[in-house]
């Protein structure tokens, strides 16, 4: 388990921390191939790449350009949590709370019927 960017025990705290495990991409693109030829599989691509291609960059333009100045390190640092990479080089608030982008750690497969055609993001 993960919680405030640290391991911790899994046991520790039910349902404070995030769980997260080491996918094995290859093995699964191989199972879900061999199990049926009606399947395409997309991926992996970054969760950055994922977010970006369904339009977050864009969104979040839109809504920085429409807030208060209350509202808008919000935005920011709530964006660079699920897109950036390593820690906001923006930030020019409390070392403790520094947003730490994790876009690149986290990775998306899609596994679709092949009728189905490539998923948007791919």
């Amino acid at each position: 388990a993960i919680r405030k960017h640290k391991f911790v025990d899994i046991l520790d705290d039910p349902g404070s921390a995030d769980l997260s495990a080491y996918v094995d991409f290859a093995s699964i693109r191989h199972s879900a191939e061999e199990a049926s030829g009606d399947v395409s599989v997309h991926g992996p691509i970054t969760r950055s790449q994922f977010l970006g291609s369904l339009g977050i960059n864009f969104r979040v333009e839109a809504l920085l350009h429409n807030c208060t100045e209350e509202q808008f390190e919000s935005l920011r640092s709530g964006y660079w949590q699920p897109v950036g990479e390593g820690e906001a080089p923006f930030w020019e608030g409390p070392d403790v709370k520094v947003p730490i982008g994790m876009g690149t750690r986290y990775l998306v497969m899609a596994i679709v019927n092949k009728k189905q055609g490539v998923p948007v993001p791919f």
